[in-house]
């Protein structure tokens, strides 16, 4: 039995299997400031953005009656988000094959991994290797050496950096701009740093490259490039002069070397994955068992905190940064005294209010703190870690800023192999090829084949990917369980930093289309496309379909919009099928699961999906401890003297139903969903496992429930998607929408898609984005991060918690009074224009006195 925390309950998740997951705004974080110079006033706030993990499918097939065996043959067209596709230069070079036979197997030679070398737009040599681009060091016949992209950004990615600005990048490296001459030879003089040592200096003119280059491959030449970019434009300002760059590169340090006819054996050490639906960081690994700790905080260079001196980052699990003391008067170059580019400050971390740490460190340091956490007696298990960006003097105060924080639980978790999950990390041979340019991967031994986790997951190659297998409905879905984001959009919401606005949101690329002749047809369906269909895993049931056309071939052509849809061939479609009990009836509606709660030929009426778990799922409440749900339901449970449960139900803190049962009984709460007057549509179900009055608390399991919300979908309705018709067929089992004809006057209907850019459809449910330099279309899904937190007991594994000796939590000095499962109250923090509203308040007063 194992206890998770911050379970994520989304409505898609429990019917699909886990797919691709991201990390959306990971990270718990409280900032306790002094507004004054004269009064410290600590305000706290909520950790909100708590780690959410993202999950979408990429191929799912059912078991044919007439075969006994199902074969997956994935490239990079089919599975964009599993396989590696460079949109840039039309490269899709990787590509998966193999089959599972009804043995619940997956024959050993039927395992092939093919990827190939290719030539990107800025020549360099690049590779795809489990879906992530590589760039190529060197190779040859025996080997290949390969190295991942840290930042690769193109001609459009710009960055505005100011005279004196340091801008931190991943692996502990650092641009400085040293000097900016303007009128005296336009050039910049730049200064790399790595985790605070000197790299290089260059001074670059504008419209020239920056170049750093090092020995990464043992031929005693520095002759690989390790960062670049362009210096487009140096610019005079008033205060500070800037210099705008763009297409970012740098590569990692780390050299991955791949043998020909060696056996790999991959490590998740150190590597982050998902565990029901939440984002862990592997603290060991071995053929029998992972042991992992929770990822509380992942964030990246463009999330960056700005702190002054006494003011309290605080971080979960009880960590606290506290800033002593700040000196942004250190030269930034030892020979110029006068030049003062940087300072360093000094901080306090502590752990409950305890110190466990004090440090100085400078403008261009990193930061790690390590603890023992896997047993082996040494502190070499990174917990937090962050970047040092920034020290300002300002008039009144000076600041620092840190960004590229991470933090893990020191609570870690040890998941044993067994019939649930099975994670497949030895046995993989390489084969090299093609004069050193193509790798295949194979298996070791041919007569062994892999034994898939019947109803669980089995994990391959590095945790690329995840095959589920549904016994009960013969369906099968392969999963990638990286975490990383395909692209980045622009948009409105972003984060902002001295350095640029950069966007957070990511796409999610879940088909790509050629177009040929200035022509293509989308053709999407639940099976073929999951990752932007709904496909129900449980019931092997998938009818969702997309079908539209994209047309350039215009007379006379639109100069400005070549690429359109035509509305006449724009169909989705969405039919209502049974649960494999009979006991229901669901359907998918924009990519989501639903009840149907009435049909006809008029009206579908449907709510969604929240939650729907299994008798492996747990839950322990008590009147201490209660379960908060969706849409401002809580669930509290008590235990009288006869061993039966007292269940109560909230609701926007009224109780709305009350109950008694025994182990093994049923709850259920209803709701009148149709208007009929009578209480008869199931929102809330679970079956009661145990009441155990010594201890206070009740057992749940088979969680299970609905929105109280209803969406009633009309024939015939113009209103509920903008621009769209809803027709409702076949005596109200399907549901058809497409482009309404001529819905303004004198104006066409066809929906226009601007090249290389986001174009939504179906009320932004959808994006298609057509890539003008290859002529590919790209559609994408979009997901919401609603979540509800609760401990759940899972019981599908052979898992055991391993709680680390904690010095702080045994002291019994301890003077705070912060637990690690509680929350403070969030407290607006007075701003600028509170500020401003006092001062002209006390003027006004002193105005009326004088009078």
């Amino acid at each position: 039995m194992k206890v998770l925390q911050n379970r994520l309950y989304r409505s898609k998740w429990k019917f699909v299997l886990c797919i691709i997951t991201i990390l959306l705004v990971p990270g718990q974080i409280a900032i306790a400031s002094n507004l004054s110079e004269d009064k410290n006033i600590n305000v706290n706030t909520n950790w909100t953005n708590n780690p959410v993990v993202e999950e979408f499918y990429v191929a799912v097939e059912e078991m044919p009656a007439s075969s006994d065996v199902i074969n997956f043959n994935l490239t990079s067209m089919k599975c964009p988000n599993l396989l590696s596709y460079d949109l840039t230069t039309d490269s899709r070079l990787e590509s998966l094959n193999f089959s599972i036979n009804n043995e619940c197997q997956i024959p050993a030679t039927s395992f092939e991994y093919t990827t190939s070398m290719y030539t990107g737009n800025d020549n360099i040599s690049r590779i795809s290797w489990l879906g992530q681009p590589y760039y190529v060091i060197d190779h040859n016949n025996k080997s290949m050496n390969i190295t991942g992209f840290l930042v690769d950004e193109g001609e459009d990615d710009t960055r505005l950096l100011r005279e004196k600005e340091t801008l931190a990048l991943p692996e502990g490296f650092a641009i400085t701009v040293s000097d900016i001459f303007i009128d005296d030879g336009d050039n910049v003089e730049i200064i790399l740093t790595q985790y605070g040592e000197e790299k290089d200096k260059q001074i670059v003119n504008e419209s020239e490259w920056y170049e750093y280059r090092s020995n990464m491959n043992r031929s005693d030449q520095t002759d690989n490039l390790i960062l670049r970019f362009s210096v487009e434009t140096l610019f005079c300002g008033w205060t500070y002069n800037f210099v705008k760059i763009n297409s970012l590169r740098l590569i990692s340090s780390d050299v991955l070397r791949i043998n020909n006819e060696d056996i790999l054996r991959f490590s998740l050490e150190d590597s982050r994955i998902s565990w029901y639906e939440q984002p862990y960081c592997v603290i060991d690994d071995n053929t029998t068992h992972l042991t992992i700790a929770r990822l509380l905080v992942d964030k990246d260079t463009y999330h960056t905190y700005r702190l002054k001196k006494g003011d309290i980052l605080m971080l979960p699990d009880g960590y606290a940064i506290t800033i002593l003391d700040i000196d942004p008067y250190i030269p930034l170059d030892k020979y110029r005294e006068n030049d003062f580019g940087y300072g360093q400050f000094l901080f306090s971390l502590t752990r409950y209010g305890k110190e466990i740490d004090k440090k100085v460190v400078r403008e261009i340091d990193s930061y790690e703190y390590t603890v023992d956490l896997n047993g082996n007696g040494q502190n070499d298990n990174q917990v937090l870690r962050f970047n040092i960006g920034e020290i300002f003097s300002g008039r009144r105060f000076e600041w620092v800023e840190i960004n590229s924080i991470g933090l893990i639980s020191s609570d870690v978790f040890r998941i044993e192999n067994s019939d649930e999950i099975n994670i497949i990390l030895e046995g993989y041979k390489t084969n090299i090829e093609n004069n050193g340019t193509t790798v295949t991967v194979v298996r070791d031994d041919l007569t062994k084949n892999i034994n898939l986790a019947k109803d669980g997951s089995t994990t391959f190659m590095d945790n690329w990917f995840t095959v589920k297998v549904n016994s009960a409905s013969d369906a099968v879905i392969i999963s990638d369980t990286y975490e990383h984001p395909i692209f980045i959009l622009q948009t409105a919401d972003t984060y902002i930093s001295s350095a640029e606005i950069k966007p957070t949101t990511y796409e999610l690329v879940g088909a790509l289309e050629y177009i040929f002749s200035g022509y293509a047809d989308v053709k999407l369906t639940s099976k073929d496309n999951p990752a932007v269909l709904y496909y129900d895993l449980e019931n092997a049931q998938g009818h969702e379909t997309l079908n539209l056309s994209i047309n350039n071939n215009y007379d006379p052509p639109y100069i400005d919009d070549p690429y359109r849809i035509p509305a006449d061939s724009f169909v989705y479609s969405t039919r209502i099928y049974p649960t494999r009990d009979h006991n229901y009836l669901k359907i998918a509606w924009l990519g989501e699961p639903y009840m149907v709660i009435d049909h006809n030929s008029s009206t579908v009426v449907i709510n969604k999906f929240l939650i729907d778990e299994r008798s492996d799922d747990c839950y322990q409440l008590s009147i201490d401890n209660p379960l908060d749900l969706p849409y401002g339901f809580n669930l509290t449970a008590s235990i009288n003297d006869s061993n039966i449960a007292c269940f109560s139900l909230i609701k926007d803190g009224l109780e709305v139903y009350n109950t008694t049962a025994r182990a093994g009984d049923i709850f259920q709460y209803k709701e009148d969903l149709n208007s009929n007057g009578i209480n008869d549509n199931l929102i809330l179900s679970f079956t009661v496992e145990s009441a155990n009055k010594p201890i206070g608390s009740v057992m749940i399991n088979s969680l299970w429930m609905i929105s109280p919300e209803s969406l009633m979908i009309n024939d015939g309705d113009v209103d509920m998607l903008a621009t769209y018709k809803i027709n409702i067929k076949n005596a109200g089992s399907t549901i058809e929408v497409r482009i309404k004809e001529n819905y303004y006057e004198y104006i066409h209907n066809d929906i226009i898609l601007k090249e290389d850019k986001l174009t939504g459809i179906l009320n932004n449910t959808f994006f298609i984005r057509v890539n003008g330099a290859v002529e590919v279309v790209k559609l994408l899904n979009t997901t919401d991060t609603q979540q509800y937190e609760h401990e759940l007991i899972k019981r599908r594994v052979n898992s055991d918690k391993i709680k680390m000796p904690d010095i702080m939590k045994n002291d019994t000095n301890r003077t705070d009074e912060i637990t690690p499962d509680k929350t403070t109250p969030d407290v607006p923090v007075p701003g600028f224009g509170l500020f401003m509203c006092i001062m002209i308040l006390l003027f006004v007063r002193k105005k009326i006195r004088n009078n």
